[in-house]
């Protein structure tokens, strides 16, 4: 979660990098949704829990590499916020 001062902390900065991905065929079509899904609320200004089931103990194990430099940001635990809508790999 970000500070309430983000803007002034030069955080507003664009970055582009590439994800490379490896995941089974059948999992792909889910997957891509769920970005599709982010990028259309981004572009629209709309905020909601969009949420994506990856079921490990299925056959879901995606790989993704980056060359990025980042920081593993820590999960949030659920405040009992209600998922809009969910992809799902499982």
């Amino acid at each position: 979660m970000r500070n309430d001062s983000w803007l002034e902390n030069g955080d507003n900065e664009v970055v582009e990098f590439d994800i490379h991905c490896k995941m089974k065929k059948c999992w792909a079509d889910e997957f891509l949704s769920f970005l599709q899904m982010i990028q259309r609320q981004g572009r629209s200004g709309h905020s909601s829990m969009v949420g994506f089931y990856a079921d490990g103990d299925g056959d879901f194990r995606p790989t993704f590499e980056t060359s990025f430099q980042f920081e593993t940001k820590k999960e949030l635990p659920g405040k009992g916020n209600t998922i809009e809508c969910y992809f799902d790999a499982g």
